[in-house]
């Protein structure tokens, strides 16, 4: 997950929000989160997945430390997702909100769990997943 976050950082360094400190720590504990999940759902996720979920994590953790909230979407892109993706994206999400205090809106737990589907649909898929 390192050579993850250092693309992710080269990615945005010349942005107005460059990855700090603060970012690489809360990236060290999402990605293998993500990741774990990934390998559960059977999902090898390519490079450019992985950098699109990337930035996504990134966006989420800084959400988290500043305290902020995504409004509601639509309740038709629920329908997009299955229920235990959804599940299994609010389990990831719980663990890493949990000891920060904060409780993540359904519209992160959808963004996530898009990623994810999205990767199944492309057919992103291992072939023994754990």
């Amino acid at each position: 997950m390192i050579h993850l976050t250092e693309r992710l950082a080269e990615t945005v360094a010349d942005s107005s929000a460059p990855v700090d400190a603060a970012d690489r720590a809360d990236l060290g504990e999402l990605l293998p989160l993500v990741q774990y999940e990934a390998d559960q759902q059977g999902l090898a996720l390519d490079d450019e997945r992985l950098l699109a979920v990337a930035v996504h994590c990134l966006a989420f953790a800084r959400r988290v430390r500043g305290g902020e909230y995504l409004d509601p979407l639509g309740d038709e892109l629920y329908t997009e997702v299955p229920a235990d993706r959804l599940a299994a994206a609010r389990h990831l999400i719980d663990t890493y909100c949990g000891p920060r205090g904060y409780t993540a809106p359904d519209s992160e737990v959808l963004l996530l769990a898009l990623h994810f589907e999205v990767a199944r649909r492309s057919g992103d898929t291992c072939e023994n997943p754990t």
